[in-house]
């Protein structure tokens, strides 16, 4: 391998290298099709897989760290909200996904919260022939388009698979399907600002389960188990003892209404007094996508 090529890979590859992925082994997992299997969450938080407390990452704290104003109105949520199931479907894109798998860490931008969250912008740009050729051209190597077709495919190979896969650092997202990769890479590049692509999303119709279990999988496993603490004592108070409560606690302590108001507003429940915690108000969720986290969480109830 010449001198240029070899310095042409490092850049290619020393773009995937700046994302917190190093190889994991897990399954690859077929395209599903139209009918998407819903899978319960199981085992413990991602935080607690690499041995790390909410206080020790910025994992998952790519939210707003101001509650909502006490004199704003609560929204009046009714349990009696639709139903999510397996027989009502929904349409999703890259964009939908990305806020449900990327957003909480990586921020809607994608630029991450560095230096425990590195941006995601040069590793999907590092896919793209044009863009690679100018980066390559600044730096002055003057590259055949065979070459450059090459590295970038690697890119982009490398980072389908660690979507899928995740790395040292990054949650794995092996659940989802290849259509759903390539809806989020589509996203990711518009995000990037890669030359050349198209304007209109890919839309792809789940049932309204999946949301739920794309919120729970890509945004609420990185800081809470699925099972253990918060049973036998308030959330509250398990929160102020350095404690992240369970999937499955929640759901026996908190209405559908209750989970609604503290993500998107840092309330547990509509009183003066009560704050946000320890907990980032996540308020680019809507509430019948965490209406759907909630039944997705009671159908399929968390193991370990």
């Amino acid at each position: 391998m010449s001198a240029t090529l070899k310095t042409a890979a490092c850049v290619a590859l020393g773009l995937l290298a700046a994302a917190p992925w190093a190889a994991t082994p897990a399954p690859m997992r077929p395209s599903g099709g139209a009918k998407y299997e819903v899978t319960r969450v199981l085992g413990p938080s991602w935080l607690h897989r690499l041995g790390l407390s909410v206080d020790e990452s910025s994992m998952g704290q790519a939210g707003s760290w101001v509650s909502s104003p006490i004199a704003s109105p609560l929204p009046e949520w009714d349990d009696a909200l639709g139903a999510a199931s397996d027989e009502v479907s929904v349409t999703l894109t890259g964009a939908d996904l990305y806020r449900y798998s990327c957003q909480p860490c990586h921020k809607a931008d994608g630029v991450g919260l560095p230096p425990v969250i590195p941006s995601l912008i040069g590793p999907v740009r590092a896919t793209s022939p044009a863009g690679f050729k100018a980066q390559m051209k600044a730096r002055g190597y003057d590259m055949d388009e065979a070459t450059i077709r090459e590295l970038t495919s690697q890119s982009e190979r490398a980072l389908r698979e660690r979507l899928s896969r995740g790395g040292d650092k990054m949650p794995m997202f092996d659940h989802l399907e290849s259509d759903e990769v390539d809806a989020l890479l589509a996203y990711l590049k518009l995000l990037a600002g890669v030359p050349g692509l198209e304007s209109r999303p890919i839309r792809i119709s789940e049932p309204a389960l999946r949301v739920g279990e794309h919120v729970v999988k890509g945004t609420c496993r990185i800081c809470h188990d699925a099972t253990g603490p918060g049973r036998d004592e308030s959330v509250e108070i398990a929160m102020m003892r350095g404690v992240i409560p369970s999937l499955s606690s929640l759901l026996e302590q908190r209405t559908r209404a209750e989970v609604i108001r503290k993500v998107q507003l840092g309330l547990a429940q509509p009183l003066p007094f009560m704050t946000h915690g320890r907990m980032p108000v996540l308020d680019y969720l809507t509430a019948d996508e965490l209406g759907a986290v909630y039944e997705y969480l009671s159908d399929y109830t968390p193991r370990r």
